[in-house]
């Protein structure tokens, strides 16, 4: 095994195990491809894990994608045992575990609760795309059954359990008008976090661009409603555009840089930057490596390289630093191939600044109490004598 880079690295390091290409639901949008069993072996995640042990990075990630990754929890347990057996092997100082599932919510039996469940530190993004109307419109079981119902009642058993869990809604054209009934729902099941995620891979229009606005605005009224009631709780991208403005762009730590501190295994052993970018791993476009012969910087250079020609194109626009143009799996999405975007990107993305900032101006204008707690006093509390920062608007003049 050869492992990228054999010196001591402080940074985390995120592993992905793709589990298998199989789901117990059929969902018209996803992006993995046909649906067949093909689970990881068991050397496959050890040699997996050792790979990400390498390098003895201070924190080790090690997450679940898929397909349905919970369709194995005997796979799942084995895994958080060899991991945590093999850490505990390692000199001081041992790295940090935290574990990430992606998973659909379907499947919560008592095992399955029993992995997820404190004091392990697991972070669980469930996919429900709102209420039952919008998610079983699209997410629906290899008998057409709708999943609404199935999933909710599964949440309810995690927060009895102390799970913590992250909601993520795919927002398509034919939903997102309705983003403020989405988030409403989403909200009121008492989630860590709420996530919008678009769609890339469907057909944006002028039209259905407008009616993301529309619903984004419905979303941020809900959002406004929450802080003025003292509640506060992340909605995506929304949180995470306001801390653009305020750190004045995208961290370079968060920008997306192949391979950088995170990769993705395939059931193969072949490496892969990213896990969206894996599929039904049928080619070797976006291959980076494989467990048998290491990392190929060649291979990663290339395509860094390719990617990198967003950069260049999006130098002049003024909202390049509050973008995620730099995402390579949207990419890939929205035209196959890195380093190539379309309006599209540019429209929903806008989309959301828009949105984030129109929520910022209003609270901030308000001096509403939990939003200045939340995002001035406790993490970006201001110099002494200093003022609020301005929330501007695309478009709107520099500060003299």
């Amino acid at each position: 095994m050869i492992a990228r880079r054999p010196t001591e690295n402080a940074s985390p390091v995120e592993l992905t195990l793709f589990v298998d290409h199989d789901c117990n639901l059929r969902c018209s949008y996803c992006y993995n491809g046909g649906k067949f069993s093909r689970l990881m072996p068991s050397e496959v995640m050890r040699r997996s894990v050792d790979l990400a042990l390498a390098n003895r990075p201070a924190q080790l990630d090690v997450s679940f994608f898929g397909g349905e990754p919970l369709l194995h929890p005997g796979f799942i347990e084995e895994t958080l045992a060899y991991v945590e057996a093999t850490v505990q092997t390692r000199p001081e100082p041992r790295p940090r575990l935290r574990y990430v599932m992606n998973t659909n919510g379907t499947l919560a039996d008592d095992r399955v609760l029993a992995l997820l469940s404190p004091p392990r530190d697991f972070t669980l993004y469930v996919s429900l795309d709102g209420p039952a109307a919008v998610h079983d419109s699209h997410r629906v079981d290899d008998k057409g059954q709708g999943s609404f119902a199935g999933i909710v009642a599964n949440l309810g058993r995690m927060r009895q359990a102390g799970i913590a869990f992250r909601l993520v809604a795919v927002v398509r054209p034919d939903t997102a008008p309705r983003l403020g009934e989405v988030v409403r729902t989403l909200m009121d099941l008492q989630p860590a976090q709420v996530t919008l995620g678009p769609d890339f891979r469907a057909p944006w229009t002028e039209a259905s661009i407008a009616g993301l606005r529309q619903g984004l605005r419905d979303a941020g009224a809900v959002w406004i409603e929450a802080f003025r009631n003292g509640r506060v709780l992340s909605l995506e991208p929304l949180r995470g555009k306001i801390l653009t403005h305020l750190n004045e762009g995208i961290p370079c730590p968060e920008r997306c840089t192949l391979a950088g501190r995170a990769f993705a295994v395939a059931p193969t052993g072949r490496l892969y930057p990213c896990a969206q970018m894996i599929g039904e791993d049928r080619d070797d476009e976006l291959v980076i490596g494989t467990l048998d012969s290491g990392f190929d910087e060649k291979r990663l250079a290339e395509l860094q390289q390719a990617k990198d020609r967003v950069e260049e194109i999006c130098a002049p626009c003024a909202l390049r630093d509050r973008c995620q143009s730099h995402c390579g799996c949207r990419h890939v999405a929205l035209t196959g191939e890195l380093g190539h975007i379309n309006q599209a990107l540019c429209e929903i993305e806008e989309s959301f600044i828009l949105a984030a900032d129109e929520v910022a101006r209003l609270l901030v204008a308000e001096s509403c109490p939990a939003f200045i707690d939340t995002y001035y006093r406790k993490r970006y509390r201001p110099a002494a004598g200093s003022t609020l920062t301005r929330l501007r608007r695309p478009g709107d003049p520099e500060p003299a």
